[in-house]
């Protein structure tokens, strides 16, 4: 069932932004340079990933380590070369995919010898589909989702795009493929000062995570249509301490109607007809209680369509398309859709009840 709850956004509300804004600041330090900040110097980095690809790809099911090099530019045009080790991750798209993700992880030595802070692996975000130009707006289009959540809030995933010149050791086959970075956990933690990653996060109560930013998750997932997260049972949610509140932080967003992958398939639980169809996932007794957290999202319209239409390393269709779902999002902001699980069928639920 999908209920549609009707808010108004109004200049009272203005207090209440104010308020989220200010919840959003995280306090900047000279804080030591990291891999992934040497990395980070411009919008596209270009990499030589060297190891044996071949074993990695029959060793999908397992965490087997393989060592390899990763070689890029820095910031002064100074090559650099780094021993690393990959490992496959994730669930769909480590059976799935063309490509399964990647763990990319530097010796703690290395890293110390270099001057660089502690925070040793990466997630890297590969290409699913075998059609490269498919493969590319994909990834692209889930790069670009991460950037749109970094403009809402700080208390997000940094992420660095790459285009990776691949070349298995063994074969002597090279490929290129695009594929983005993803910050470590553990410095993501240290960046937004939180004290602690929670380990026991199932059916956590609802006072207990930062009122603010929960909101602001479940907000962000309803605008790029992503029905692929739970906040009860931690999926594609990291949680994070700060301040005795739990800081709620999502990822992966391949399933999200904003990228709208061929593989990607509506959540069954829900019954919804696309992946494009917006439902709200965050808890039901907060959408009565969106009215700032909307307002905050209305003074960020601009800056979000901003942010797709400068980003030209994607074609300017997806572009269009894109800041037209985005569009979609505020012409309907009072009207948030609930979510209401649908029991033993796997038809679209299709019944609308307007609660005033």
């Amino acid at each position: 069932m999908f209920i549609n709850y009707k808010l108004k956004i109004n200049k009272q509300m203005k207090f209440l932004v104010i308020g989220l804004l200010s919840i959003l600041s995280i306090t900047t330090t000279n804080a030591q340079k990291s891999i992934f900040d040497v990395m980070s110097h411009k919008e596209v980095l270009s990499v030589t990933i060297e190891a044996n690809f071949s074993a990695l790809d029959s060793a999908r099911r397992t965490a087997d380590k393989h060592k390899g090099t990763l070689t890029f530019k820095d910031e002064t045009g100074t090559e650099q070369k780094w021993n690393i080790k990959l490992t496959t991750r994730g669930n769909f798209r480590r059976l799935k995919c063309e490509m399964a993700p990647l763990k990319v992880g530097f010796k703690k030595k290395d890293l110390k010898a270099a001057g660089l802070a502690k925070f040793d692996d990466m997630k890297l975000v590969t290409h699913c589909v075998a059609n490269k130009a498919e493969a590319k707006a994909l990834l692209q289009r889930e790069y670009l989702t991460y950037k749109l959540y970094n403009e809402i809030t700080e208390y997000s995933f940094r992420v660095q795009l790459l285009k990776i010149n691949y070349v298995d050791v063994v074969t002597g086959k090279k490929t290129k493929h695009w594929a983005f970075l993803i910050e470590d956990t553990a410095e993501l933690k240290k960046r937004i000062e939180a004290t602690a990653k929670v380990e026991n996060y199932l059916n956590l109560p609802r006072d207990t995570f930062h009122d603010g930013l929960l909101k602001i998750a479940a907000v962000f997932q309803y605008m790029i249509g992503n029905a692929d997260w739970d906040v009860q049972i931690g999926r594609n949610v990291k949680y994070m301490i700060k301040d005795d509140k739990v800081l709620l932080i999502p990822y992966d967003f391949d399933f999200s109607g904003l990228v709208n992958a061929p593989y990607a398939i509506p959540n069954p639980n829900y019954g919804i007809p696309t992946v494009k169809t917006r439902i709200f996932l965050g808890y039901k007794e907060d959408a009565e209680k969106l009215k700032g957290t909307l307002a905050f999202f209305k003074t960020k319209r601009q800056a979000l369509l901003e942010t797709v239409n400068n980003f030209r390393a994607l074609d300017e269709v997806s572009r269009e398309e894109i800041m037209y779902y985005l569009d979609s999002f505020y012409l309907t902001l009072n009207n948030i859709v609930l979510a209401e699980r649908v029991a033993n069928t796997t038809e679209p639920a299709n019944t609308a009840t307007n609660l005033k």
